[in-house]
């Protein structure tokens, strides 16, 4: 499995694809940094937990196989993206053919949802409206974020919420899944054909 660029981060394939997988779809992990980002795709791609905090550096790309229905299989190409400002010129080109979304905030840490408009905003502006999931990580630990900051969000947005901790494996697996169901169906509906 090969990843190319040309020296431009928007242009990437994959190459030799097993005949038998049915869809390609690339899903971008925002938010700022330490909110637990690498972490949950750490735990879902790998099935492993990192307790030290390590800064993403630009953006990591990881693959995952998920067997979607009994005769779908999907590869996802999942893009951990740096969430510290430096990076913050690099984003556009990062989202470029996004099938969906993750926006992860840490609920120890109320400031990691005040940009969230900024950065579901540079999002859109790429990738016109995608499927998107807003995730409470860090649940495990005592929430310093009201519910009703969480619900206004939710409810601005109009997307799911799911609470998932990294460290406690809680919920990790069921928002890929959530997503990966719903960009299906939104290729399906838009008659996206299989690769």
């Amino acid at each position: 499995m090969t990843f190319r660029s040309n020296n431009r981060v928007n242009q990437w394939r994959v190459d030799a694809l097993p005949e038998n997988i049915a869809y390609l779809f690339k899903l971008v992990f925002l938010g700022e940094g330490a909110v637990g980002k690498t972490s949950l795709v750490g735990r879902y791609v790998y099935d492993s937990f990192e307790g030290d905090y390590l800064a993403t550096i630009g953006t990591d790309i990881h693959v995952k196989m998920i067997q979607v229905e009994d005769d779908v299989l999907v590869k996802l190409v999942v893009w951990d993206i740096a969430g510290q400002d430096d990076f913050a010129q690099l984003r556009k080109a990062y989202y470029q053919n996004t099938s969906g979304a993750f926006f992860v905030f840490d609920t120890t840490r109320p400031e990691t949802i005040e940009r969230v408009d900024e950065w579901i905003d540079a999002l859109y502006g790429v990738t016109g409206p995608i499927p998107l999931v807003l995730l409470e990580n860090k649940v495990d630990l005592e929430t310093a974020i009201s519910k009703k900051n969480i619900k206004k969000l939710v409810e601005k947005y109009k997307v799911d919420l799911i609470q998932t901790s990294a460290k406690e494996d809680t919920n990790v697996e069921e928002a890929f899944k959530k997503m990966t169901k719903e960009i299906l169906r939104r290729a399906r509906t838009q008659r996206r054909k299989p690769i």
